[in-house]
């Protein structure tokens, strides 16, 4: 390689690393630097420098015609690649990637994706797995727990300055010299590294010829050894020849410091974000650090600060001896200044007091981070990136990287914007926002939502460019197409709930005519009873939107007519799962009936259930809901469901029935047992009745009906029978001796007892 040509081995997202870059390149002052990084993303680098842009963010490239194939390239603030990129542009320098294409990479990745698919139990990983770390053998030898630590305290902690990388290529060199790595690295990888290293060397060379001076090459640490070493152009030209190529678009989206770390799945991904932005701040951009108790207490200050935040203790004092301690700790272990291993064990120990509950809360908040990027306003973006941003100004939305809790009170304009917004964008699957507890048709007008903002939200949002350019039309679009493509009653159902709460009435007009032509040739009787309560709870207690009122109610009356007629042939013959969701599809059902308020359909369902509990075909279960619900609305007399539940209980039938049909009665009917004399004593009773050995027999039956209740339930419905027990018995009447003397041989006679039997 020219000697004009600089190559500084860096770590990806290391900000010691960054510190000896930028000293480095201030001082070789380059008339040109090129980056590690997807080269057909060479047009977005000039919006780095805009003051609108804040890391963490990321280069998105995607497959232009399927966005779900997509890679992200995230910088932090401390990333030497950022800060090298901030420095050309600065100095108005000409900058590059030099990396092969992201359309190649991600063409490669769709190649071995359908080479080596699902169903083929012999395919290797679609994805090459990563090498083994290099600088396991290193740090075995220099008493480091790890690469990552030792690496951690040669470079990151300490910031040596531009003369740490004639050192960190020397090691590179012998570490790709040794037979171990070698044999540790995967194929595919090897293969990658050899067409993406000799793509990089065809780009170096051609950037030599383009300028006079010195050129600074920022890469990867492992490449360092092979963009030096003595390769022909040829041999390189023809490893590059014909790579794979698709058509991708590419932007820059906002990142997260979760996403920066290595438990995210980030294959470049750093243990600690948080702490490695705390160190870049700390440094003089000369690659030095300062002292390591002015460090250790810049940390330890903000650990103090979060815990005082968060109520708990955190005095001066306490904070004095953590930056003693970490200090001593550093020293102890032979290390120039204090790690996160040093800090974390002085935080432990003299601000924690051992306790590993308010360290959770540091690890979170600080040690990982929990900062999200901004984008300047004037960089490119997608058009449904751009109305959620205008989105998001609107109802003043900002996205976070940690979960957040939001009530939203739909009675207000913002509130009403902030919940259409998050139901539109989950019909559109960017689930920003989950909700939590949508009280929204109980009357109270009021959502609580959990939001957290995910980097790839941005490509779920490439995805939904194919329904429209807006929130709004990619959303209802969205809806009418997933409702033209499904027959099932549960999911179409969901549409047009998702659809009104959505503020997209057409598009929930849409949908009930599917879902009413779908309900005609339904035989699936659980799930038409499933969709009739959603519908009449929009129905009963409305919503702050506007809702197709006479729509609806066509289409519950329909529904409801489908499920009373085909109630009885839908119970017959069903396994216990089957039946057991039936039985609760039912019982909803019915509840949505009272709240519906149409007499002749009551009325109908009405006589639907007094067939159900006396056809001996029925699933079991739902004959004891339909008894339950006969007796509830005073359509049967006690005696008529006392002699039911005896007839349930008679040996004649088994056990396994006499279960199923108890918990089709008794499901959430312990308050009703409680607060019913008459049915308490009819269930005192019937329980008093059989004889021990057919007693034994159901015990375990009973045990699971009634398990099914709360332990409240259980002990108040325990101290109701105590009580009924401890009542006192009226006294037996006193025998007339005289007419029982009369009565006497007339009662003989019938029970065929001679006076002459000596066993009489």
């Amino acid at each position: 390689m020219d000697a004009r040509a600089h190559l500084f081995g860096v770590r990806h997202h290391g900000p010691g690393s960054t510190a000896s870059l930028v000293a480095a390149l201030d001082h070789l002052d380059p008339v040109a630097v090129l980056i590690e990084g997807p080269s057909d993303a060479n047009d977005l680098l000039r919006f780095a420098a805009l003051p609108g842009m804040q890391p963490p963010i990321a280069l998105l490239v995607h497959a232009a015609d399927e966005p779900s194939l997509a890679s992200f390239f995230p910088f932090a603030s401390f990333s030497p690649e950022w800060r090298a990129l901030l420095w050309a542009l600065k100095r108005e320098r000409p900058v590059r990637f030099i990396d092969w294409p992201a359309a190649t990479a991600l063409a490669v990745r769709k190649e071995r994706q359908a080479a080596h698919a699902p169903e083929r139990s012999d395919a290797e990983p679609a994805t090459p797995t990563a090498h083994a770390d290099p600088l396991e053998a290193v740090a075995q030898m220099s008493g480091h727990s790890d690469g990552e630590a030792f690496w951690n305290a040669l470079v990151e902690s300490t910031g040596s300055g531009p003369d740490i990388f004639p050192v960190i290529e020397a090691a590179m060199t012998e570490l790709r010299n040794t037979d171990t790595h070698n044999s540790a690295l995967v194929s595919l990888q090897a293969e990658d590294d050899d067409r993406r290293e000799a793509f990089m060397r065809v780009e170096i060379r051609q950037a030599l010829k383009d300028v006079a001076g010195a050129i600074a090459v920022v890469t990867g640490a492992w490449h360092v050894p092979a963009l030096r070493a003595d390769r022909s152009v040829a041999a390189d030209r023809a490893l590059v020849r014909g790579l794979p190529k698709l058509k991708t678009a590419a932007t820059w989206v906002p990142w997260t410091e979760p996403r920066l770390a290595l438990a995210s799945g980030y294959g470049a991904g750093i243990v600690s974000p948080g702490w490695y932005g705390h160190l870049w701040g700390q440094n003089d951009r000369g690659g030095r650090w300062p002292a390591a108790s002015d460090l250790a207490a810049s940390w330890l200050a903000k650990v103090a600060t979060l815990l005082r935040a968060e109520g708990l203790q955190a005095g001066t004092a306490s904070v004095i001896e953590a930056v003693r301690l970490s200090v001593a700790l550093s020293s102890l272990r032979g290390h120039a200044m204090p790690g996160l291993a040093e800090m974390r064990d002085a935080t432990l120990a003299a601000l924690c007091h051992g306790d590993e509950v308010p360290f959770r809360i540091i690890e979170t908040r600080l040690v990982i981070g929990d900062q999200i990027g901004r984008i300047d306003d004037s960089v490119p973006q997608m058009p449904l990136a751009l109305d959620l941003a205008r989105w998001q100004r609107k109802t003043r939305l900002v996205p976070q990287a940690l979960e957040l809790e939001i009530a939203v009170d739909l009675r207000s304009d913002a509130g009403l914007l902030k919940s259409t917004l998050l139901h539109r964008l989950d019909l559109i699957e960017v689930p920003w926002g989950r909700l939590l507890d949508g009280q929204a048709g109980r009357g109270t007008f009021r959502e609580l939502w959990k939001l957290a903002w995910a980097p790839e939200f941005s490509v779920r949002l490439a995805e939904a460019l194919v329904y429209g350019p807006t929130i709004e039309q990619a959303a209802a679009s969205a809806a009418v197409a997933r409702a033209a493509k499904s027959t099932a009653i549960a999911e179409l159902t969901n549409l047009v709930r998702h659809c009104l709460l959505a503020d997209l009435p057409e598009a929930a007009q849409a949908c009930i005519t599917q879902l009413q032509a779908a309900a005609v040739d339904a035989v699936d009787m659980t799930s038409l009873a499933e969709a009739v309560p959603a519908l009449v709870t929009i129905l009963r207690y409305g919503t702050a939107r506007k809702i197709p009122e006479a729509a609806l109610a066509a289409l519950t009356r329909a529904l409801a007519i489908e499920v009373i007629a085909g109630a009885l042939p839908g119970s017959r013959h069903l396994d216990a799962e089957t039946a057991e969701r039936l039985c609760a599809a039912f019982a909803g059902f019915d509840a949505a009936l009272d709240l519906f308020g149409d007499g002749p359909l009551l009325e109908g369902w009405c006589r639907t259930l007094g067939t159900l509990a006396d056809d001996g075909m029925a699933a079991p279960g739902v004959a004891g809901l339909a008894a339950r619900r006969l007796y509830e609305r005073s359509l049967v007399t006690p005696e008529a469901t006392a002699a039911t539940l005896a007839r349930v209980l008679s040996p004649a039938n088994p056990p396994s029935t006499a279960a199923l049909f108890l918990h089709g009665f008794f499901a959430d009917a312990a308050e009703v047992i409680l607060h019913d004399r008459v049915l308490f004593t009819m269930v005192d009773e019937w329980l008093a009745a059989p004889d021990e050995t057919y007693f034994l027999e159901i015990l375990p039956v009973l045990r699971r009906v009634f398990a099914n209740f709360g332990a409240v339930e259980r002990r108040r419905l325990l101290a109701q029978v105590g009580q009924a027990a401890a009542l006192p018995r009226p006294a037996p009447e006193a025998i007339d001796e005289t007419a029982f003397a009369k009565a006497l041989p007339l009662l003989k006679l019938i029970l065929g007892i001679d006076d002459n039997d000596s066993s009489a």
